[in-house]
C-alpha cells in the first residue's frame, strides 16, 4: 500500500511538471519560451503587413501595422483571442497596406489600447511628394480619427524602449538620414525597429525600400552586421524590391519573413521570388502568406 501511494504521488508529480512545461511554453531546447510571434495573413488576398507578439505567461499583447482595411476581422481576431486589449501598437507607416485596418478599428479599440508608436513623417512633409499609390487618404483619416488621442507616441531614430521585459530599438525613422539618401519617403520613413528577448530577436524593416541609396547600406555602415542581426527578419517591402541580397547576407538571420501572397512571391515582374531562392540557397528559413498564420516561440 505504501509503495501505491508513493508511486501515485510520483505519477501526480510528473504529470503537474508536464503541465508546468506546456503553460510556459517550453521550447525546443527545453527552456521557457512564453512570448509567441505570429504573421499573420492579409484577408484581402493583396500584400499587407500584421504581427504580433503576446506573452502567454501575463497576456501582454503588442501589435505591428494591421494590414488593409479589408484585413479588419482578422486583427479583430488577433485581439479577442488575447484578451480583447492591445498594450502598445506599432505603425511603420502611413500606407494602406499597413494602417488600414488600424484605421478601421480605432473607434472600436481606442479604450482598449495602451500605447499606439508611429514614425515622424508629418502630413505637410508627405503630401508633397506623396503619389495616388501613397494612399494619402488613409494618412489623413489615421491624423483625423487620433487628432485627440493621448496616446500617440512618436519615435525617432536611436530610440529605446521596454515593454514587459522586452527591449525595443530603433535603428531608423523618417529623420535626416531618410530625408537625404532617400526618393521614396512615404515608404523609406518606416520604422526599422528590433524587439529583442532574451534569447531571441526579431527584425521589422516596414517597406523600408531600395530608392534612391538604399537604407539598408546606411543601417549597415551606422550599426554593423552584428548590431542588426536578428533570428526573425520581416523582409522591407514585402520582399520585393526591398533592400539587397547582400543586405540580408551580411545580418543572417535564421528566417526571413515576405509579406506577400503567391502572386507576388512568384510573379515574373517582382523579385520577392529571388530572395527566397537566395535564402534557400543558404540554409535560411522563409515563410510568407502561402503558410500564414505562421507562429514561433521566442525565448
Amino acid at each position: 500500500m505504501r509503495h501505491r501511494k508513493l508511486l501515485a504521488l510520483l505519477c501526480l508529480l510528473l504529470c503537474a511538471g508536464i503541465l508546468y512545461g506546456v503553460v510556459r511554453h517550453v521550447g525546443t531546447d527545453g527552456g521557457p519560451a512564453t512570448w509567441e510571434l505570429t504573421q499573420h495573413p492579409d484577408a484581402t488576398g493583396i500584400q499587407g503587413m500584421f504581427y504580433s507578439l503576446v506573452n502567454k505567461a501575463d497576456g501582454t499583447l503588442i501589435l505591428i501595422d494591421g494590414g488593409n482595411p479589408g484585413n479588419a476581422d482578422t486583427v479583430r481576431e488577433a485581439i479577442k483571442a488575447n484578451g480583447g486589449a492591445v498594450d502598445a501598437w506599432f505603425l511603420t507607416h502611413y500606407h494602406a497596406d499597413h494602417i488600414g485596418a488600424f484605421n478601421a478599428l480605432w473607434a472600436e479599440y481606442r479604450d482598449r489600447i495602451g500605447t499606439v508608436y508611429v514614425n515622424p513623417l508629418d502630413w505637410e512633409t508627405f503630401i508633397q511628394v506623396a503619389h495616388d499609390w501613397d494612399s494619402p487618404e488613409s494618412f489623413s483619416t489615421f491624423l483625423e480619427q487620433t487628432a485627440d488621442a493621448d496616446n500617440i507616441v512618436t519615435l525617432h531614430t536611436g530610440d529605446a524602449l521596454e515593454i514587459d521585459g522586452v527591449n525595443v530599438k530603433v535603428y531608423s525613422a523618417f529623420d535626416e538620414h531618410v530625408r537625404e539618401l532617400s526618393s521614396d519617403w512615404p515608404n523609406d520613413c518606416s520604422l526599422v525597429m528590433k524587439f529583442s528577448f532574451t534569447e531571441d530577436s526579431v527584425l521589422f524593416m516596414g517597406d523600408l525600400s531600395r530608392a534612391g541609396v538604399p537604407l539598408g547600406q546606411y543601417l549597415l555602415d551606422t550599426y554593423g552586421a552584428d548590431e542588426l542581426h536578428a533570428d526573425y527578419v520581416q523582409a522591407g517591402h514585402h520582399g520585393n524590391w526591398g533592400q539587397p541580397i547582400a543586405f540580408y547576407e551580411a545580418i543572417h538571420p535564421k528566417l526571413i519573413f515576405s509579406d506577400g501572397p503567391e502572386w507576388l512571391m512568384t510573379g515574373e515582374d517582382y523579385d520577392a521570388k529571388d530572395l527566397q531562392a537566395w535564402c534557400h540557397e543558404n540554409g535560411i528559413e522563409t515563410r510568407d502568406y502561402r503558410q500564414a498564420p505562421n507562429r514561433f516561440k521566442l525565448k
